[in-house]
């Protein structure tokens, strides 16, 4: 197996820090957007690090919409919807694979309609169902969330098919790109 070059090791160290560094939700948000195996997600970043995210999605093709979480909040209210608290940063980026799209889900989380912002993320329907249904404050969301590293969705269930094939299946295509990165291949 070849080993990468000086320029292969900076180019890679380049994308493990944006990876690691300055996109928490990369890998369950970013990453299945850039693989096409969603076409929508949502994207908390510091302000820190908004230009370079910009940068990172421009560069890659993926369409966005920045919106602060002030601003989110002040149309909420307009429309008489819950206001988003739960909230690491102050900036969300919507992002996907067309720009249609990216309008649908920040009209959808505006409208605090989680049925379709959920179902727009590519979440299982029964996943978004229960949600639904049943809102958070009986779920204990860190047990159910336990088993699955690439996901972003509340489960319906631990043993829920559909999410235990979709967190497989990210997982499988995380390894393939990780395996890429290390033999010095471009994999975006």
């Amino acid at each position: 197996m070849r080993r990468p070059n000086q320029y292969e090791r900076r180019e890679m160290k380049e994308i493990f820090e944006i990876i690691d560094d300055w996109v928490g939700t990369f890998w369950v948000e970013v990453f299945p957007v850039l693989r096409g195996l969603r076409s929508t997600g949502i994207v908390e970043i510091p302000d820190e690090n908004v230009s370079r995210f910009k940068s990172y999605l421009e560069e890659n093709d993926v369409a966005y919409q920045l919106i602060t979480v002030s601003e989110l909040n002040e149309e909420r209210i307009k429309r008489g919807k819950d206001l988003f608290l739960d909230q690491q940063h102050e900036n969300i980026f919507y992002i996907g694979d067309e720009a249609r799209k990216v309008r649908m889900l920040v009209e959808g989380d505006r409208d605090n309609d989680f049925f379709c912002v959920g179902m727009m993320l590519g979440y299982p329907d029964c996943c978004v169902a229960t949600l639904f249904k049943t809102g958070t404050e009986s779920l204990d969301i860190k047990a159910l969330k336990s088993n699955f590293s690439m996901i972003a969705h509340i489960p319906c269930s631990s043993t829920c098919p559909r999410t235990i094939e979709y967190d497989s299946k990210l997982k499988a295509d995380k390894e393939r790109y990780l395996e890429k990165i290390a033999n010095g291949r471009n994999c975006l």
